[in-house]
């Protein structure tokens, strides 16, 4: 009498009889060439979207926000300030608003402060908080979260990154432009004309020298002699600029790219999210704890980097 093997490698031998009766070769060949196809693509995407060995994650927020541009850490408070556009980055629609965040990334108010256009780049002096808002760049009283007055730069078209210099001149970027404005002694001018720089966005101050990150390049910029001296070359653009501890140079490029650069080196990339449309806007580095802080824009979110050595 025949009697049925209940063993697992009789079910296996079983079960193959059936697939080969059910599929073809040729249909074998084509589900495996698939699935083979399959794994291919999935490491392509992730080689475009890796993050190498010299930063890892730390925190990530909800996404809450609306279209976050900017982010700028305040040290004297521990507070991160988060401009949101809430609309299209040329649009004059009042709907700007500027939100605010523990270094933990707990949100402590989604609208801390509201009135603006488009808000994109911020920088802190004096208790006042300054930001870029299209043409024109608001002075905000931190301490009572209310708008001091609007500088309306003449000629302005697309305001984008902010910084302070020791004796209070702010300094703004004009993207569109070309040009560098600064507000200095209460009145906001051209400081630098249109066409001198190509796509001209992220910017930082150290010790008494303005860097400014184009369309290739970093640049150093002498607000004495107004020389300038070019640092660093590569391709594609810059838009949040930043300077560690060791004086190597941090930028965004908006697509997800966040790289490193010596002066004449080349860049090394930190992180890539391109491919996963997590965008990398204007960044800004704690540098005392080498925490990287990345608005996402469309994703709608802050990230949190550490830098490791």
């Amino acid at each position: 009498m025949f009697q049925q093997d209940s063993s697992p490698f009789f079910s296996l031998k079983l079960s193959n009889k059936i697939i080969m009766k059910t599929f073809n070769k040729q249909t074998l060949r084509t589900i495996a060439a698939t699935f083979i196809l399959s794994l291919l693509f999935s490491g392509f995407v992730s080689a475009q979207s890796y993050f190498s060995d010299k930063i890892e994650k730390y925190w990530q927020t909800k996404a809450v926000f609306q279209v976050p541009e900017s982010v700028f850490y305040d040290i004297e408070n521990e507070t991160i300030y988060v401009a949101n556009i809430n609309g299209k980055p040329t649009n004059k629609d009042g709907n700007g608003f500027i939100s605010q965040i523990e270094p933990t990334g707990r949100i402590v108010r989604l609208e801390w402060l509201a009135g603006l256009n488009a808000p994109k780049g911020m920088n802190k002096f004096d208790g006042k908080l300054y930001v870029a808002d299209i043409d024109r760049v608001a002075e905000i009283d931190i301490e009572s979260r209310k708008i001091i007055k609007f500088y309306e730069a003449d000629g302005a078209e697309f305001l984008n990154d902010v910084i302070a210099d020791d004796d209070g001149n702010i300094y703004i970027s004009d993207m569109s432009k070309g040009s560098v404005y600064r507000i200095s002694e209460g009145k906001i001018t051209e400081w630098l004309p249109a066409k001198t720089f190509d796509h001209p966005n992220g910017m930082y101050y150290l010790d008494g020298t303005v860097y400014l990150g184009a369309k290739g390049k970093i640049v150093s910029i002498d607000p004495k002699s107004m020389e300038i001296k070019t640092l660093a070359e590569f391709d594609g653009g810059v838009d949040g600029l930043e300077i560690d501890i060791n004086g190597n140079f941090i930028f965004s490029d908006w697509s997800g790219k966040v790289q490193r650069i010596s002066r004449g080196g080349k860049p090394e990339v930190l992180f890539n999210t391109t491919e996963n449309k997590i965008h990398a806007a204007d960044i800004h580095l704690i540098r005392k704890e080498n925490i990287l802080l990345v608005p996402t824009f469309f994703d709608n979110r802050v990230m949190a980097y550490k830098l490791v050595k």
